[in-house]
């Protein structure tokens, strides 16, 4: 029954009344000429439906009956085509976008990874790119298989990954691998001396025999633990010794900052750039040419999505501000803040596990230069291993 009006929808018919006259011989003689009608009614406004091609056809029969007829509705294809025929170009404009939507629909729009923690997406789409992989390419050429296969080979990280097609997404899940932590093998024969003058605030000895006690002042290269183990009946055991020894050091730093420096500053001039990218290929939108002189630039990419999917479509936008390079007098305690925070730099420099407890620090200005002399009280662990040569 659907398929039966599917059909005439596409043929198109007419839906007409029949006024005065005799209907029923104006239905008879249709019928005996073989002509089919449906939705008839019978009353004193009979009406039915027909096929276009064949309503004209029924007028010589009216006539025979005393009969007129009157078109009460067009419908189907046909007539909708005869009224879209003023707008011809709405339907070259329908079908130039099914034709162009066909055709991006056997490319790649876009490419999501997802579960790098460690790797950059970007290196990870840069290497997709150079193996085939890449917005715009067509989905029959790539074979997931043999592309997973040369990225796990290009990052030795990724333990796992599947490339799978959604559409026209190309969806990368990555999984990396767990570090395992690093064992440091303990082998041969050795002493722990320090790695600086200081005075020890704690001591845990892991194996050898102790030379220095809590509160003792050490200086740097004095043996703090002997890879020499007596045992009780007086007998010696060489070992590899190990030890966390905590002291109270000291540091000094000194920092030396210009009064006179150069800096940049913005001179109000401003030029912004944008392209239009789709499938990777950049459509400028503004035809400004990159300005000469000295400028800082900044660019955002904005992604276009439909219906929360992401299209293979964005906008990039560059600007471009103006600056010149100018000489400046700072106040000293301008200096004196740049300079702390240069010394912060340096605390984050120092050995893992230290404590920086107390900073005594001085300034002076010599030759339009501030000089900051910071000295640093400290607790960190100054054991260091001294292999034991035996010969």
């Amino acid at each position: 029954m659907i398929s039966l009006k599917i059909a005439r929808w596409l043929l198109g018919y007419v839906q007409f009344s029949v006024i005065g006259g005799s209907p029923e011989r104006f239905f008879n003689y249709c019928v005996r000429a073989g002509f089919v009608f449906w939705n008839m009614t019978a009353s004193s406004n009979s009406s039915a439906c027909v096929t276009c091609s064949r309503y004209r056809l029924l007028r010589p029969f009216a006539r025979r009956a005393g009969c007129r007829l009157r078109v009460r509705q067009r419908c189907g294809l046909p007539f909708l085509l005869r009224r879209a025929h003023v707008h011809v170009g709405i339907l070259y404009g329908a079908a130039a976008f099914i034709v162009i939507l066909m055709v991006l629909s056997m490319h790649v729009w876009c490419i999501d990874v997802t579960g790098n923690t460690t790797i950059d997406s970007r290196d990870v789409l840069s290497a997709l790119s150079e193996n085939g992989l890449y917005p715009g390419a067509r989905l029959s050429s790539i074979q997931t298989k043999m592309l997973e296969q040369k990225m796990m080979l290009m990052f030795p990280k990724i333990r796992w990954m599947t490339i799978n097609t959604q559409g026209c997404t190309m969806q990368v899940c990555i999984q990396e691998k767990t570090e395992r932590p690093e064992v440091k093998e303990e082998t041969g024969i050795c002493n722990v001396k320090a790695s600086r003058t200081g005075q020890i605030v704690a001591i845990r000895v892991y194996a050898g025999t102790a030379k220095v006690k809590t509160g003792d002042a050490v200086a740097e290269g004095q043996l703090l633990v002997s890879g020499v183990v007596e045992d009780e009946l007086g007998g010696s055991t060489l070992v590899h010794a190990s030890a966390e020894i905590i002291a109270e050091t000291t540091r000094s730093c000194k920092i030396c900052v210009p009064l006179q420096q150069t800096v940049k500053e913005p001179t109000g001039s401003k030029v912004v750039r944008k392209s239009l990218q789709i499938f990777g290929a950049n459509l400028p939108l503004t035809f400004i040419g990159k300005p000469k002189g000295e400028y800082d630039i900044s660019g955002t990419q904005t992604d276009i999505r439909l219906f929360g999917t992401l299209l293979p479509i964005s906008v990039y936008q560059e600007d471009w501000i103006g600056t010149r390079t100018v000489s400046v007098q700072i106040s000293q305690q301008q200096a004196v803040e740049q300079a702390k925070a240069k010394l912060l730099d340096y605390e984050k420099s120092l050995p893992k596990g230290t404590k920086v407890l107390n900073v005594d620090a001085s300034e002076c200005v010599e030759k339009n230069t501030l000089i900051y002399n910071a000295r640093l009280t400290c607790e960190e662990d100054i054991a260091v291993k001294s292999g034991i040569s035996i010969k």
